[in-house]
């Protein structure tokens, strides 16, 4: 299997609408106001990133039996053309973020990769994502449906 760059910092953020309750939201606020957290996203972040604390296990497990990434995969045209060029093709399985450079094209990704199970951001070209789309699911193995987000977690990158 081909050795990807992992490059965390390339890593960028995600944009997650939630609504929360007044109360929940004016706890959050008296928190803010006593100076514990700096506003109110700083919060949200330190509690979600408890909860995945929680269930860093489940992260572990499927690092370690299914291969799976965890941060920034990159791939390029170069990398591709190797890969394609040995006659093989990738399963490429990633729980964070998954980037193809301008350079890789839809016959390329034909001829290279085989599968992609992806939990997290994807960026690439707009004409990349019909042939990145059809061979993609999600980390448990669920054929990804496009159709099955909601408009706003749309954008020029997917994401998911």
């Amino acid at each position: 299997m081909m050795n990807t760059r992992l490059k965390m910092a390339d890593y960028s953020n995600d944009h997650i609408v939630v609504e929360i309750n007044a109360e929940v939201t004016a706890k959050i606020d008296v928190l803010v106001e006593k100076e514990l957290y700096p506003n109110r996203t700083a919060f949200l972040e330190k509690a979600i990133e408890a909860q995945l604390n929680l269930h860093e296990a489940t992260f572990q497990e499927l690092v370690k039996k299914k291969d799976f990434i965890i941060g920034w995969a990159n791939y390029s045209a170069k990398e591709l053309e190797a890969v394609a060029a040995e006659g093989k093709k990738l399963e490429i399985k990633v729980i964070g973020g998954l980037t193809f450079s301008g350079d890789v094209t839809p016959e390329l990704v034909d001829r290279s990769i085989a599968k992609i199970n992806l939990a997290g951001i994807l960026k690439s070209s707009k004409e990349l994502l019909p042939t990145i789309n059809d061979r993609r699911f999600t980390i448990l193995g669920n054929k990804y449906e496009e159709f099955k987000r909601l408009p706003s977690d749309k954008d020029d990158n997917e994401s998911m």
